[in-house]
Order: structure tokens, then sequence, then C-alpha cells
């Protein structure tokens, strides 16, 4: 007892009259102080203690918590609380007792609970082999149906609201469809979703329609449902069927304080677009007096715009149409718009509002007086006359209230009838049913529909102990088993009281028939019937109040509203209208025969029919059929418990989870679970199964007396079994001792039935034996012979090799020779033509220098002689003999003409001459031609007739190797007589042999044996060169199992290989790809997604079509399917069909497999040889024509398909690959398998060792995580606040950092246990950045920073080396990942996949947000952008800190610039951070078309002025490849749908700069800007040599058009001189560059 005084020890307490798990407080002045784990306090003296006050802690229960409550040592509630308190704290939310599994709701996501991986992990397995598990219960649930023969299963989740009960449903669900999966698919085949899926998508519909937030759960089921899924024979899901009960219709209409409406309310209000808003005539949620009445609209554990998409999408694949949704959004909006309808009193009840009436009236097609007059009126056929009678407002208030209720009623109905419809399947083997029902509540104020909830409950509570409790105390006791009666919480009595006859629902139907029936009267019937029951309770104060004393607590029930909402009244005059309603889906819901009361008002006349029945008989029938489906199938218990009443996570209330365990008789479960005998076997069936262990019975005794005999061998204590009338119990231990003694037994008789019938084979296998002997033997020796023959041709043809290599050699040596006379011959020859023409042009330079020398004088002299002449005409004439002068000038004339004659022939002659020399010379070098040619002719004359001669050369051996051949054969045929005449002398001889010689001699020949099959097995693979790409991977079936495979998977490397399989086959050439530890070897580079033959017949379905049928080699690329004539590389290609651009794809063809693709131009008819290869063509061709870019990349990552490999290798069948030293191959390379050799040779060393590594399958390092790593080391981390710099201040800690393929993690210390302080995610958008070598200098560290989403390490290291190894590798890391994809980058992608279909586009605009102004700031920037602080230097000029920041922040400018003061300053701050910020200019754009889009008035001036920052973007930036497409396509649009407008022309305008955008140096000016604003030009000055002149320019004006302008201008086109443009400043003209923007 000293232990139960120290402090901390743990103990439990019988406190409050029950055991609590408790602890030492203090000790002092012999009192000791205890604490219970519910915070409560008790102190008794140290002497009063003893084992019926307090109790130590079992060990069990103190280490750690037991995964099934029945192996708990100490039994007791607090035992039980303690364990699933342990269990909790651990995140270990369940726990066993026996098969019923608890389940405590954690109220967060716990990661990896129910992934996809831990489903595979429960696959298959028994309750007990893993933790418990919610999967654990399904997975014996789905494995039962066949135990038992096809008898159908059903899973229980009961529990309080807010327990967890949906959520549990859902898990059970999605593993439930993962096994139909994986045992065959789905039954369905003739729609495209199969049924599982159906079913999973049918949860959230019955989620948004059925649940809503109460006080207890924010996503609290509101009706019950019972899902039962039908399995055929394979276990896959061929249908399914789900029933509701109890719909709560009062939710509609009102709810109580702090709780919501149904969900769907609030996600169709915020999900729906702005023209379905409009239609809708919908506003805000507050508006709505159905939704604003609980003060209660929004929640932040709700995002109800995500779960109206997830709705959406869920009715389109549960195959609602378009119009139906649309029907259903009416319908819900029409509840909305009815409930605003206000009433005031004007002699009766009149609408005060018209609009709310009006809009219901439209939503619902119904005439709008008509409804007002239903709504304020109530009709009577009195006497042949229809009497309408004016309501009060309050009445009229209950009718308003009555239509939107049965509105919603229908609506529900007629959903899950859908629902019903397509997951309805065709016969089934057996059933799986999951109920998941409202849980017990229990609130401030409860009325009708808790009585029905808790009556509900009470029924399941029943079920639970009649099968736990119940019915097998009462087995025991039928069969006489000693057996101590466990006392149970009984509620048949509670149940008595709700429905015996005269009970609570009989007199709730007998006065809700009465008309003059009220709530009170109801009541005074209950306090004066069944005042003296014990279960009822009656309040002590006087009110319309009762209570029921229920199994899980006392509950008093509120009266008001009682009859009424049992009656469920809905008036004709309502039904009426609706039935009249124009919308064929109103008028379907309502529907006389489906919902008629039995009277009609058109026709004055009641039909005599059965009465309606109340609410609360039509559920007491749906559960009496509920409980009888329940009670024909095998149940499975899930208990849900709720920790703690305000829905926290990691809090824990003891009293809380106690409440729920003691009225869920969990603690007597436990007992009855621990004591009693699950095990239960007939008599005769207990002897049939273990009459091997009889065997020494005697046939004297009874079948009773062999049952305890044989119980006795195992456990003669008696306490494990016991024998019963008709039965053997036994408990579960006992049972696998009886097991394994049977299989012992079973072992031993078998093995000697095993050795006798061995011996008589052994002793026929050697009479088989011995007679084939001497066949052996002479077998073996003509073996030996041929191979005796075989090396002597192989000497034989080695001698000839040897031989015919020498000539070959000697022939060799004599053209060379003669080769190198004729090479020399012709480079004589080349010289002497080289010196000759030299000679030539030396002597033709020689005449022309001459000729020019000569004619150069002639014209000295003629200018002399002329100038002579023009000096003596100047003279006067002074001679008489001056008629004599005139005479002999003329004749010095004439003389000069005859001279120049005279000169000109000479000069034509030269010129004769010399085109004479030219022309011999051109003759010469042809000559020189011609003898070069004659000499190449001569070469390869040579090569031929070597050639020729090596072909003479091995057709000579070969005959003289088969002469040769022929000799041997002879020899040995002659040999092989004379040997079979000698065997048949000796063979009486070898009969004679004694049986020691006998076995020696048999081992011997046994050996030879196996190398006689060594050999064939060689030569089978020596002759099966032609088959080398087929079968180099089989593995012989006599081949020893090989255990050799490894953990970790093979790296993915490919390239061309040359292989050979064998001694004697060829080299083949081929593409080896190694994946996924398969080595897989094709024809040729696999660049196509799917490649084969089929029959192709083309030119469509016309009458000129070809009929004729031909087969051609389709090869699938990317979008393009090409046909060729055959499949060897570089075939003709006939054609082509881009399946992108295709109509449609077909599988009905006009023949058997075959399909057909329908084009623009023609149809093409294609026909495969079997149903699967055209299943495969149909799948990957429908998956090629509908993927995206993305899509269809990762299917070209699938090329390598071992479907169409010419051969595969497993590459743990490899036993080992190494280097081969051939010299006349340097990088060839062996692979070694168990009964393969492969022969490799790759282009360079490199890929040659790397082929070795790979197939090695190096184990390589891992961290003590079992992740693969890629880099580690030590570094130095910056801590505190991050600065990036060393200084005094800065503290760096050394840490183990390790990179991996996702993380980069650092640790303490490198130890393989070490804590790990922090990680830092790798996605794509990280960022490595090095620091510059002055930190170096300064500091002596070097630098790097890598960016992730939420923080930055700033890692230091002394090395080089070592800061360029961690930069490399986290780049290559970042690099590898997936980029990461917004929601405005898919949009980008859907208009462009839909551009030319503007209704889809029309339809992309109007539900997308993104395209959709809003006054609201951005929260997250719309593109991806990179992560970290912008460089040092713009954070301290301008103040910038990150990209994600400041994206927000130009959005937040974009919603001030309607009010702003200063325009253009927001556009100028806008265009510097554009321009100092790269990344952000797409985001930007993308901002400002959500801003531009979707909104009311385009015109308007904020809009407008959004334009104007677009006009001045278009100016400055040029947005990238996809960006810009997204852009056009906006401004295209904008064009064409506001024609004539402002907007119009800035987008126009827009379009326009953005052709002429060039890149800018600068950003715009103010003046720029202001021009950009009203779309016009510039204007500047230019001087030019003393004038000046003003010229226009915009944003894209070039210096180099400045200049072209001003030459065109001034009509300088036509000088050669070169212009430029210059710029003044300081004093300086400084040049500017030709592509120098000039607004810059």
């Amino acid at each position: 007892m000293a232990a139960l005084s120290i402090m901390g020890f743990r103990v439990q307490l019988w406190h409050q009259s029950q055991w609590q798990p408790a602890s030492v407080h203090t000790e002092q002045d012999g009192h000791v102080t205890y604490t219970t784990d519910a915070g409560q306090s008790v102190t008794y003296p140290l002497s009063a203690l003893n084992h019926d006050i307090v109790r130590p802690m079992q060990d069990d229960n103190m280490a750690d918590s037991v995964e099934d409550m029945a192996n708990l040592s100490d039994l007791n509630e607090g035992s039980i609380l303690e364990n699933i308190r342990l269990r909790y704290v651990g995140n270990r939310i369940y726990t066993y007792i026996g098969h019923i599994l608890c389940a405590v709701n954690p109220y967060k996501p716990i990661e990896d609970l129910y992934s996809q991986g831990c489903i595979q992990v429960y696959k298959k397995k028994h309750i007990g082999d893993l933790p418990p598990h919610i999967f654990a219960i399904a997975n014996e649930c789905y494995y039962a149906m066949w135990k038992a023969g096809g008898e159908n299963q059903c899973i229980l989740i009961s529990g309080e609201s807010g327990a967890g009960k949906t959520e549990s449903t859902k898990f059970i669900l999605q593993f439930l469809s993962e096994m139909s999966q994986v045992s065959g698919g789905s039954a369905g085949g003739s729609t495209d979703t199969s049924v599982e899926q159906a079913i999973l998508q049918s949860s959230p519909i019955m989620e948004a329609f059925g649940n809503a937030k109460t006080v207890y759960n924010n996503n609290s089921s509101r009706f019950g449902k019972f899902i039962q899924l039908q399995f055929n024979e394979k276990g896959s899901i061929t249908g399914g069927r789900i029933q509701d009960y109890l719909l709560e219709k009062n939710r509609v209409v009102g709810q109580n304080p702090d709780e919501r409406n149904y969900h769907i309310f609030y996600s169709l209000i915020a999900g729906s677009t702005p023209d379905i808003k409009e239609v809708l005539c919908l506003t805000e949620a507050s508006d709505f007096h159905y939704l604003n009445r609980s003060g209660c609209i929004n929640d932040p554990t709700i995002n109800d715009q995500e779960d109206f998409s997830r709705v959406v999408h869920a009715m389109r694949v549960m195959a609602f149409s378009e119009k139906d949704i649309l029907d259903v959004w009416c319908l819900l909006a029409a509840i909305l718009h009815v409930g605003n309808i206000q009433f005031v009193t004007t002699a009766g009840a009149q609408v005060a509002d018209k609009q709310a009436l009006s809009n219901a009236a439209s939503l619902l097609r119904v005439d709008m007086l008509g409804l007002a007059e239903a709504l304020t009126q109530r009709s009577i056929f009195l006497r042949g006359e229809l009497i309408s009678t004016p309501l009060e407002v309050n009445e009229a208030a209950d009718s308003r209230d009555s239509l939107a209720m049965n509105l919603y009623k229908a609506c529900f109905r007629w959903i899950i009838t859908k629902i019903n419809s397509r997951i309805y399947g065709n016969g089934h083997y057996s059933s799986i049913g999951v109920l998941d029902i409202f849980g017990f509540e229990n609130f401030q104020t409860n009325r009708f529909e808790q009585f029905n909830i808790n009556y509900a409950n009470e029924k399941l509570q029943e079920y639970f102990n009649k099968h736990i409790f119940s019915l097998e105390q009462l087995e025991y006791n039928r069969e006489g088993i000693v057996w101590v009666d466990i006392d149970w919480v009984d509620n048949g009595e509670c149940l008595d009281l709700v429905e015996r006859k005269l009970g609570i629902l009989d007199l709730l139907d007998e006065e809700s028939r009465f008309p003059k029936g009220t709530d009170n009267t109801f009541v005074d019937k209950l306090h004066g019937g069944h005042k003296e029951n014990a279960f009822f309770l009656k309040p002590k104060v006087a009110s319309r109040m009762f209570g029921i004393k229920h199994y899980a607590g006392e509950v008093y029930y509120d009266t008001q509203g009682f009859l009424d909402k049992n009656r469920d009244t809905f008036r004709d005059d309502i039904l009426n209208i609706l039935q009249e309603s124009r919308s064929d889906f109103i008028y379907e819901l309502f529907d006389t025969d489906a919902y008629g009361n039995g009277t009609s008002l058109k026709s004055g006349t009641a039909t005599r029919q059965r009465k309606k029945p109340t609410v609360s008989s039509q559920f007491k029938e749906s559960l009496r059929s509920l409980m009888t489906t329940l009670s024909a199938a095998n149940p499975f218990f899930v208990r849900c418990i709720k920790p703690n009443s305000q829905k926290l996570p990691d809090s824990f209330d003891p009293a809380l989870v106690l409440s729920q365990l003691r009225y869920s008789g969990m603690l007597e479960t436990v007992r009855i679970r621990r004591a009693g005998y699950p095990v239960r076997r007939a008599f005769d069936d207990f002897c049939y199964r273990y009459r091997v262990l009889m065997r020494q019975a005697s046939n004297d005794e009874d079948i009773k007396s062999h049952c305890s005999g044989v119980l006795q061998q195992v456990d003669d204590t008696g306490k494990e079994w016991q024998l019963g009338k008709t039965k053997v119990f036994l408990r579960e231990r006992l049972e696998c001792e009886l097991e394994k003694r049977r299989e012992t037994e079973l072992h031993r008789v078998a093995t000697i039935i095993q050795a006798g019938f061995k011996g008589h084979q052994a002793r026929r296998q050697f009479q088989k034996t011995k007679q084939g002997i001497v066949l052996i033997q002479k077998n073996y020796k003509a073996h030996f012979w041929r191979k005796a023959y075989l090396q002597v041709r192989e000497a034989t043809i080695t001698l000839q090799k040897f031989e015919r290599s020498r000539k070959a050699r000697h022939l060799l040596q004599q053209l060379r020779e003669e080769r190198r006379v004729e090479e020399e011959r012709l480079q004589q020859l080349r010289e002497e033509e080289k010196r000759q023409r030299e000679e030539e042009e030396k002597i033709r330079e020689e005449e022309e220098r001459r000729l020019l020398e000569q004619k150069t004088l002639e014209e000295k002299a003629k200018f002399e002689e002329k100038k002579r002449l023009e000096e003596e005409k100047k003279k006067p004439c002074i001679c008489p003999m001056c008629g004599s002068r005139r005479e002999m000038e003329k004749q010095e004339e004439i003389r000069q003409e005859e001279q120049k004659v005279k000169e000109k022939q000479e000069l034509r002659k030269l010129l004769e001459d010399w085109a004479k020399a030219k022309q011999e010379l051109a003759m010469l070098r042809a000559q020189q031609a011609e003898e070069a040619r004659l000499a190449e002719e001569a070469k390869q004359r040579a090569l031929q007739e070597e050639k020729r001669f090596e072909e003479f050369a091995k057709k000579k051996a070969k005959e003289d190797a088969k002469r040769m051949e022929q000799e041997a054969m002879a020899r040995l045929r002659a040999e092989a007589e004379q040997e079979r005449r000698r065997q048949e002398a000796q063979r009486k001889w070898n009969r004679t042999l004694s049986t020691k010689k006998g076995e020696e001699k048999r081992e011997s020949v046994d050996s030879m044996l196996s190398e006689s099959d060594g050999t064939q097995e060689r030569s089978s693979l020596d002759e099966s060169g032609d088959e080398l790409d087929m079968d180099l991977d089989d593995v012989s079936p006599s081949s020893p199992k090989r255990h050799s495979l490894l953990p970790e998977a093979t790296p993915y490397f490919h390239a061309y290989l040359m292989m050979k399989g064998g001694v004697m086959n060829t080299w083949k050439r081929r593409w080896c790809v190694l994946k996924d530890d398969t080595l897989m070897w094709y024809r040729g580079k696999q660049a196509s997604l799917k490649s084969g033959w089929l029959a192709k017949k083309g030119g469509g379905t016309g009458t000129l079509s070809r009929r004729s049928w031909k087969t051609r080699w389709f090869v699938l690329r990317g979008t393009t399917l090409s046909y060729h004539e055959n499949d060897e590389e570089g075939s003709k290609q006939l054609g082509s069909i881009d399946v992108k651009s295709c109509k449609e794809i077909l599988d009905n063809g006009l023949k058997e497999n075959s399909l057909s693709i329908v084009t623009e131009a023609r149809t093409y008819h294609l026909v495969s040889e079997t149903p699967e290869e055209a299943s495969q063509w149909y799948n990957v061709l429908t998956s090629v024509y509908s993927a995206t870019d993305e899509e269809l990349r990762d299917m070209q990552d699938e090329q390598a398909n071992p479907k169409n490999a010419a051969g595969t290798l497993d590459v743990a069948l490899i036993d080992s690959v190494y280097a081969s030293d051939n010299e006349s191959k340097p990088h060839q390379f062996v692979i070694i398998t168990a009964n393969r050799v492969f022969t490799c040779c790759s282009d360079t060393a490199e890929e040659m060792h790397h082929w070795i590594s790979c197939l090695q399958r190096s184990k390589g390092d891992v961290h003590s995580g079992g992740q693969d790593f890629i880099t580690r080391g030590w570094l130095s981390k910056e801590t505190g606040k991050p600065t990036g710099t060393v200084n005094k201040s800065t503290t760096l800690k050394k840490r183990w950092f390790v990179l991996t393929a996702h993380s980069l993690d650092y640790y303490k210390s490198s130890d393989t246990n070490s804590q790990k302080l922090g990680t830092l995610i790798l996605d794509s958008l990280c960022r490595v950045v090095q620091a510059d070598a002055e930190m170096f200098e300064q500091t002596g560290y070097y630098m790097f920073t890598i960016h992730g989403r939420r923080r930055s390490f700033h890692l230091f290291t002394k090395l080089h080396t070592e800061i360029q190894q961690w930069v490399q590798s986290l780049q290559e890391v970042i690099d590898s990942k997936v980029p990461i994809v917004t929601p405005t980058q898919q949009l980008i992608t859907d208009l462009r996949d839909a551009s030319m279909n503007s209704e889809a586009v029309d339809q992309i605009y109007q539900r997308n947000p993104i395209l959709r102004h809003t006054p609201h700031p951005l929260k997250s920037p719309l593109l991806p952008l990179p992560y970290g602080d912008v460089n040092a230097s713009l954070q301290k000029e301008k103040g910038y800190t990150n990209l994600q920041e400041e994206a927000v922040k130009i959005f937040t400018s974009l919603l001030q610039i309607e009010t702003a003061a200063d325009q253009i300053s927001i556009v100028q701050n806008i265009l510097e951070t554009c321009h100092d910020l790269k990344y952000l200019k797409d985001e930007v754009y993308c901002q400002l078309i959500k801003q531009t889009a979707g909104v009311s008035d385009v015109d308007s001036i904020g809009n407008l002025r959004v334009w104007q920052i677009m006009a001045c973007m278009c100016c400055a930036f040029q947005p990238t490849r996809n960006v810009i497409r997204y852009l056009k396509f906006h401004l295209k649009r904008c064009k064409e749908k506001f024609p004539n407008t402002e907007m119009s022309k800035f987008a126009a305008f827009c379009g326009d700069s953005l052709r002429r955008c060039k890149g800018r140096e600068y950003v715009p000016s103010r003046d720029e800007v202001i021009a950009i604003l009203g779309r016009r030009d510039m204007y500047t000055t230019v001087h030019c040599y003393g004038s000046s002149c003003r010229i226009s320019i915009n944003s894209s004006t070039t210096a180099s058009e400045v200049v072209q302008r001003l030459v065109r201008g001034m009509n300088l086109e036509e000088t050669h001189n070169t212009f430029a443009l210059f710029e003044r400043g300081s004093g300086q003209d400084r040049a500017i560059d030709g592509k120098a923007i000039v607004a810059d």
C-alpha cells in the first residue's frame, strides 16, 4: 500500500460510485490527495486506504494501451476509460472489443490514416493482424460473404450526433469500392463511370441536401440512410440502393440558435455564377428569411463555394442533365423566395412583399395570383360549392412554411430516386449494408424530430443488445453451460412505452386524427396514462412537455407542433397550384398518383381512399422493415464516441466519454466477449473435423464422449471449453491448439502414405533406369566420338584460317605496293603540272606587263604629238607657204589614222593569242583531271580484285571444310559400327556387375547425362539465333527459384546496344531500355505511344470509296497517327491522321474488332486481329483525343511498353555483369543469368560502364529514415532572425543536412537516431541563390540561400567545391519537380482548348470566378511565383519584400485606381514594380484581365481606368507566350462583345500596342503615360543643322525609325551618307543606338 501514496503514481479510485483513473497529488500529515482525470480532488486518510477505495493501475494500463479491451487484466469502467484516453492521446482512435470497433472522433485530420496505401495494407488481413481500423472491419465484412456461403452482411454505425458516423460511412464505402475494383472491376460496363465511382460520388450530393450544421456537429446528418451494396460472385459491386429515413423538413423553415439550414442553400449562393444568380434572383444569404433566423450564416470550417463545385461535379457524374441541375437550382431558389413572403392583416392575411412572391412564382412557373390565393385562403367544397375562407397571418405563414418543406421533401425524394436509378444493378450474389442514421440528440429544446430520432436509436440499441447479450446468454442457458449471467441495461421497457398499444405513438396518432386534437390534449393524455411508468418523466412544473428515460439519458420533449408535424399538413390548394405548374420538373414532383391526399377540389368529389398515414406511423413501419433487413444479415458494429462537446481536437472529456460508454453497454460488452465461448461447433461437426485425434477412442462410446476425450487431451482442466447439449463451446485459444494438433497428425499420416508410395515409385524408376543404361552408354559414346570429330574439324578450320590469312596478307602487301607506286607516279604528274602552270602564269604576266608598257608609251607619244600640233595651229600664218603646210597637215592626219588602224590590228592579234593560250591551259587541266579519274578507277578495280580474292578464299575454305566433314562422317560411321559390335559383346558382362559397382556406374552415367543435357542446351541456344529477340529472358521450368530481388528499384536508362545471344548467333542492333527492374530491347527506338498492324479501308462511306482492305503498319506518335507499308525503320509513310482534330472516334465500325476515325475530309475504317487489340487502340486514341498537353506528356513517358519489346530480362535474374576484354569490340560487356549468356556492345566506354553499374544494382546508401538521399553533409546555419550576412552578431550553428528527392532536412547530428530539427519542402517554385565571392573575402564563408514557401535557409561553408555541389544538387531536385499549376493557368489551357467553341468559351467566362471583376483584395497571386525575397539592393532602395506580397499590393492598387486623386502615380508605380521584378509582368496582366472581365458597366470610370493601365502595360512590357495568347484572346472577345464602346477602343489600342511593343530600358515617363491614357501619340523636337522640326512618336518608336523619317523628309534618300540621332545632355552629345526606344 506504500506505493499508493507516491506522488504521481497512477491508481484507480472509487469515487462517485464508479472506478475513475487518477494520480497521487500530495501526501501530507497522514492524508493522501488524489486528482482524477476529470480534474476532481479527493483526500483520504492514509490509514483508511484499502483495495475497496483505491487500487494501483495495472501494468498494461500504465505502460501503454491495449488494442482489444477484452485483454484488459483489470476490467472496470476506469480501466476502459483510461485505455480509450491513452489511445486517443496517441492519435490511435480505434479500439477493438472482439469484432466490435470503438471509434473516437479526433476532430482533426490524421496523416495517412485513410490513404490509398493504408487501404492496401488492410486488404486480406484478419482482425487482430494489424492495429484496429475502420478498414479492418470493412475487410472482415467483405470476406465474411464467402465464409458464410453468400450470407448478407451489414455494418451498424451508431453514436451521438457529432461522433463521426458520416465520415466512418464514407471510409467504409471507399474501402469496399477499392476491393470491388481490385476483384475485377465494375460490372456496369455500359456507362462511362463505374458503379463504385457513382456510389462514392453520391456522398457529396447526399451531404449537401441532407446535412446541416448543428450545435454538436458542423456536418450533422439530418436524415437516416441505409446504403446497400450488391456484389456478384467475383466480389465486384454490381449495383446499390439507398434508403432514406425521416428527413428533417422543419429545418428548412427554422433552425435553433447557432445552427444552419441545409448546406445546399449556402453553397448555391456562394458558388453560383452571376448569371445563374441573376436567373435565380439570388443575392446574399443574409437577405433570406430561412437562412438568417438562427443568426448563423457562415462557418469558418465550411467552404460553401468548394462544396458547390463538388456537388455540381457529382451530379454530372451521376448522370444529372444540365436541365435537371438547373431545375433543382430553381426549386431551391424558389424555396428561399417563398421564405421572404411576408403577410399583413387586411380582412385576413395578405401578401406584403410582392417582389418575393413574383420571384417564387416565376421560378416555380405558376401563376402569381394563384399562388397568393393558395397561401392566404383555404378552399373547402361544401354542399356542391367551393368556399374560400381567408387565413390569419400565422396560418398563412404556416401554409408558406408547409409549401417550402414539401418542396424540399419532394426534391430530396427525387434526388434519392435519381441516384438509385443510376446505381441500380441486375441481380446479385450477396450484399453489404451500411447503416448511417442520425445519432442520439438532446438539445435545449427537443421537438418532434428529436423524438423520432431517439426512438430510432432505441431500436438500434435493442438490436445491439439482442445480438451481444440476449441471444448469446440465451444460447448458453439453452445448452446448459455453466455460466454467470452478466447484467446489462435492457431498453425493452423504454421501447414498450413508445410503441406498445396505447403507447406514445398510438396516442400521438389517435390525437392527430381528432379534428379538435391539440398539443395540450396530447400531453394531458400522456401524463394521465403513463405517469406510473418508470421510464416516463413528468415535469415538476406544469407545462406542455414530457420526458423519457432513454438508454442514453433523460430527454424532455416540447410538444409544440407535435400534431401538425405528425399530420404533415399540405393543403390541397397549394398542391393544386403546384400541379398546374408549367415546369415539367415541378409537375413530376407533385403528380397526383404519387402525392395525392385523396381529395380533388376541381371535381368537387372526395375519393374513398385510405387515410393518409401519419409521419410517426410511416417512420415506425420503415424502422420495422429496416430491423427485418438487419436481422437477416450478419452484423458488424462500429461504436462512435464523441470526446468532447466543443468539437475541439486533442480534448478529452472523461465524464462525457464515460456516459457514452455506460449507455452503450461497453463494459458489459467487454465482459461477455472476455468470459464467453465464441467458437461453437455441433458434436457431429466437431467429431468430423477432429476425427484424426480420436484414433484411440472406442466405438462403444457415444459422440459426446468422443468430443470430451479429445478436449481432455488438450485441456484437462476444462477451463477453456464446455460441452452443451448439442454443441461444443470453445475459447479461441483452445481452438488454435486443436487446429495445430490436427495439422500435426494429418502431416504424420500423410508422411507414412507418402513413404510407401515413394518406395513403390523408386522401385519402378530403378527398373527403368537399369534398362536404359545401355542405351545411355551407346549415346554417350556416340557423343564422345562426335565431340572428337568436332575438335578435329575445329583444328582443321583453324589451320585453314591461318593459311588463308597468310595468303591474304601477302596479296595485301602486293596491292599496297602497287598502290604506293601508282600514288608516287600520280604525285609526280601533279607536281609537273603545277610547275608548268606556274611557268605559264609567269609568261602571261610578263607579256601583259610588256603590252601595258608599250601601250603607255604610245599613248604618251600621241599626247605629245597632239599637243605640238595644237600649239602650231595657234600660231599665226607668217610664211607664204601656208597652203603647202595645210597639205602636209592633212597627210599627217591620214598617216595617224593609218597608224591607229594598225595598232588596233596588233592589239586584236595579241588578244587572240591570249585567248588561245587560255584555251590550251584549260585543255591541259582537263587532261590532268582525266588522268586523275583513270587513276581512281584503277584504284577501285584493285579494291574489287582484293574483295573478289577474299570471297574466293572464303568459298574455297567452305568447300574444303565441307569435304573434310564428309570424310570425317564416313570415318565416324565406320567407327560407330565397330563400337556397336563391341558393345554387343560386352552386354553380358555388364549384367554381372555387382550392386556397388552398378551404383558407381550409374553415378558416372548420371554425370555424363547431365553433361549431355548441358551440351544439348547449348546447342539449342546456338541454333536459335533467329529467335534471339523473343526468348532471351525465358526461364526454364526446372531452374531453381531465385530470391535475389533487391528492395530498391533500378534507375531508368536507354541506349542502342549491339546484342548477341550465343556463340554462332550474329550481332543485332537493338534499342535497349532499363526500367522498373526490367531490361527490354526493341527492334527500333520506341518513340510512339502505340504501334501495330491494322487493316485499313480508305475513302469514307461513299460509293466511290475503295472496297479493298489492306494491312498497314500504324504508328501513334504524339497526336499524329501515321500508317506505313511495313514495320521497318524508315519505311515509306502512306498517310497520317491528326487525332486532336478528329470529329469523333467510334468503336462500332463496319466489321468485328473494328473502329472508325471520323475527320473533316474522310472516315477511316480500321480492323484489328483481336478484340483486345481493338480495345487497346480505342482506349489509346480516345485518351489522346481528350488529353491535355500535360496528360499527353505523361503518356509519352510510358514509351517503354514491355508488350512491344522483342525481348525482356528481369534484372533480379542476372548473376553477374562484367566488361569483356575483346580488342575487336572494345566496349563489350557480358550479362550472365542462370541459363543464358548475353554479349552486348555499346558505342562508348561511358555507356558501357553506366550499363554495368545499373544492371549490377548497387544498393547505395540511405538515411536512417529509409528515404534515399541525394547529398548530405555538415553546413553552418544562421540562427535567429535571418540576415544573410556574417558579422559579430550573427550566430552560426553546425547542422547535419540531408537532401532527399522531396525536402531538405537538418538534424542535430549525423547519428542514425538523431532528432530532426527542421525541414524545407522542395517544389518547382523554390529558389537556390549563391552569394558572390565578396562575402568569402570579407568573412571567410561561402554562402547560399534556399528559398521555400514559408521559410528560407541561409547556409554557410568554407569549401567552394562543397557549396557548388549543394547548389547543383538542390537545383536538380527543384528542376525535377512537377510545375505547380494554378487555377489561372488551368483557365488559360481551357480557353485555348475551347477557343473554337464560342459556347464553351461563354460558359468559361460565366462560371470561372477568375474571369470576374471583384472589389475584394486578392489573397494570393494568380500565377505561381518563385519563393523568397527579392535581392538585397532592391529591398534597400525600394522596399520590396517578396513576389507574392508585391503581387497582392499591385492588385490593391488596381482596386484604388477609381477613387485615386493621382492616377498617374499609381500607374507609374505599377510599371516600375513590373520593370524591377520581371516575374510580375504576367501576374499583372492576369490581374488586369480579371478586373476587366465580368464588369456590369463596361464604360464606367473604374473599368476604363483599369483599361488605361492595361494600355500602359501593353506599351511597356511584352508578356510570355502563354499569357500573350490569353491576353489577345481577351482583347478580341472584348472588341466583339462590346463594339462601339470606349472599352472596345482601348482593347483595339492595346492590341495594336502589343503588336508593336519592344523591350524597354526604362519605364514610361509621366508625359508618355498621359499620352497613352489619351490613346494619342507624343511629340518631340529634332534639331538638324540650324533648323528644327517637330515629329510624332509613340511608345514603340525607335531611333532608326526617326532617322529614316527625317531622311525622307529632307530628300536625302539619294545620298549614301550615314545619319544618326544624338542626345544632348550635360553639354555633350551622345549617339543613340538605332534599336533604342526614343521615349526612353
